[in-house]
């Protein structure tokens, strides 16, 4: 009952060959045949890896990271605002009216979930654009009006437009009125639809995995683009090309060298490695000045963490004046990431781990607050702890990425029954991207307010039933590989496991771990004040997500777990610590939320020492990213 035909045609303009279409093929459908579609379909071999192409003496115009942008930044490009969507970067390039996207009827991509430059099947790069559809798009009411569905067209032209923008963050970008963007003449592409966007659809992915790049002489790029239709794989496009025509390699580099002939000096450390050790392991006076003798040797002072677990080399601003302990204080650190660096082989995902990220984050909270003098206010040795807070993160930090600069400030200062407590803003920038950034509080505690905790009062562990608890036997947490090895193992045997168990029957997971008093960490963190890393607590709870996340939907051993997920907001609580002399740790994750299109949980959960629960989760997410940066 299905009729197919099939055509070629050829295009041309005042005589000359402009266009020509081979083994065009559509046909006539019933709509149960429509929506029993599986989409496209691909086998092992259309999955393995190959190797893109590009010139030898490749160089990259603009410094890359892992990103991913807004609504907010992609209206900007549509303006032409190039800093508005990629950062300062491309602030300073002479251009009067850069080009952007299209916009009004030709707005076909809302933001962009992922750009990853070393992603993508032919490892030169990837980007995955999305788009909410709505029932009345224009698109859908005129194409057809008794079969309201987007004309394929258009479907390409929205991977065309998601390309445009991997284009334009390379570094490939020139007045409106100089460039014209149009397909590499004699590169056959083909086009293959296996479903449809209609007035049901929701929201549509655009993946495009760069293949090839190169100048003839004007930059271009041919690139694969998969397009999903509510997660189902609908659309396919081999050798999508894209030309930029009226531009130059020479121009190009040209364009950003001039940019560039000015280079920002690198700010004067205020506070440099020196200090930053002395503060941490060394004499604090050293650090800070006469003022702080006290605690060279006759008085503990809370300190900052060392090395191996010190992500603070230096300190490049400070606002406030020292020594007082008032709102509105506010510190510039930063930390040189670097391209090889023992957490990047110990977590085993190739991105930096969430809890070295989070400690980049807050170490520079912990020098503001002694650069306020917030010791010498009690005459009682005080021990800094984290309380909680709640941060998003924006991009990834991969090995030799630059530096991160965090920027903290101190947004409120209150002191009570012996006790100080402190609320800070954070943001961390990569190059002027924005990283990761949120809120957070802290506590001046005696030892033995510490001692006293008795941890979350409202909050116990999930109470599994018999049959969670018959689901599987109890197991190891796996080993090497796509798992943590031992050092950055966070979690060790798994009591219980049940997918689809769990407060919200959405998936559950608990796993224990013995204190061992001898962990590098206590060494590191902290000197003279030995205390388990709350950062380390969060990431044995990421490392349960990472396990459900894999198990959930089969992940080869080439996968990996975007842990955090991209621009999805998370908060913890700490009420309470986790000591040498204490015996264990039990981590629980409930998943809250499941996403199989975009291959993302939700969780909450709880961290408990000897029968306490002192650390609450709440909303973390990660997301289930394959080989390349693919998501599955």
């Amino acid at each position: 009952a299905t009729w197919l035909f099939r055509f070629n045609f050829d295009a041309t303009v005042n005589g000359a060959p402009l266009l020509t279409m081979r083994n065009g093929c559509a046909g006539f459908f019933t709509r149960e045949a429509l929506d029993a579609g599986v989409g496209i379909v691909h086998t092992e071999l259309d999955r393995r890896p190959q190797a893109g192409t590009r010139p030898a003496d490749w160089c990259d115009l603009a410094p890359m990271a892992r990103e991913q942008y807004s609504d907010d930044q992609l209206a900007s490009l549509r303006r032409g605002d190039l800093a508005g969507c990629f950062g300062p970067a491309f602030a300073g390039l002479a251009l009067r009216a850069p080009s952007g996207l299209p916009s009004g009827r030709m707005k076909l991509v809302d933001r962009v979930l992922d750009l990853d430059p070393a992603g993508g099947k032919y490892g030169l790069g990837q980007i995955r654009g999305e788009m909410d559809v709505h029932p009345d798009d224009w698109f859908l009411t005129c194409h057809f009006v008794d079969d309201m569905v987007m004309p394929g067209t258009l479907m390409y032209e929205c991977c065309l437009h998601t390309l445009r923008v991997y284009l334009a963050r390379m570094g490939w970008v020139a007045e409106a009125d100089h460039v014209v963007y149009e397909p590499v003449p004699g590169v056959a592409g083909q086009l293959k639809c296996r479903g449809e966007v209609n007035r049901n659809t929701k929201r549509v992915v655009y993946e495009i995995a760069i293949k090839e790049l190169g100048y003839n002489p004007s930059p271009y790029a041919i690139a694969d683009a998969l397009m999903y239709v509510d997660g189902k794989p609908a659309v396919e496009t081999l050798n999508m090309s894209l030309q930029l025509t009226g531009l130059t390699r020479n121009g190009l580099e040209s364009l950003w060298s001039a940019a560039q002939d000015a280079p920002a000096l690198p700010a004067k450390p205020l506070y440099g490695r020196d200090k930053i050790l002395a503060f941490s392991t060394g004499k604090p006076s050293e650090a800070f000045g006469d003022r702080y003798k006290i605690f060279d040797s006759e008085r503990a002072i809370a300190r900052l963490p060392r090395p191996p677990f010190q992500f603070l080399d230096r300190v490049v601003e400070v606002k406030g004046e020292p020594w007082v302990m008032q709102a509105g204080a506010e510190a510039v650190a930063e930390y040189d990431v670097p391209e090889r660096e023992w957490y990047f082989d110990a977590d085993g995902q190739g991105a930096m781990p969430f809890a070295v990220l989070l400690e980049a984050a807050l170490q520079p909270c912990g020098w503001l607050a002694a650069y306020m003098g917030s010791a010498l206010t009690s005459e009682v040795d005080l021990r800094f702890r984290n309380l909680g807070g709640s941060a998003v993160q924006r991009a990834a930090v991969m090995p030799g990425m630059g530096t991160l600069r965090t920027h903290v400030k101190s947004t409120g200062v209150s002191k009570s029954g012996g006790m100080i407590i402190q609320h800070y803003a954070f943001d961390v920038r990569c190059a002027g991207r924005e990283i990761y950034s949120g809120q957070t509080n802290f506590g001046y505690f005696s030892a033995t307010a510490l001692a006293n905790q008795v941890g979350i009062r409202d909050a116990k562990l999930y109470e599994p039933t018999g049959v969670e608890r018959a689901t599987t036997a109890p197991f190891s947490y796996p080993r090497g590989g796509a798992y943590p090895a031992d050092a950055w193992r966070m979690v060790d045997a798994v009591e219980v496991y049940a997918p689809q168990g769990g407060p919200h029957g959405l998936g559950y997971i608990r796993a224990g771990i013995p204190v061992d008093p001898g962990a590098w960490f206590f060494q590191a963190h902290f000197f003279q004040d030995p205390v388990w890393p709350g950062s380390l607590g969060l990431e044995g709870f990421l490392q349960l997500l990472r396990y459900l996340a894999r198990e959930r939907w089969g992940a080869g051993p080439d996968a990996r777990v975007e842990c955090v997920a991209l621009g999805e907001e998370h908060r913890w609580i700490y009420r309470g610590q986790v000591v040498p002399a204490d015996r264990r740790v039990t981590i629980e994750a409930g998943v809250t939320g499941v996403d199989d299109d975009a291959r993302l949980l939700r969780a909450a959960g709880h961290l408990c020492v000897d029968g306490r629960v002192i650390y609450r989760m709440e909303n973390f997410a990660v997301r289930l990213i394959e080989t390349g940066g693919q998501a599955r």
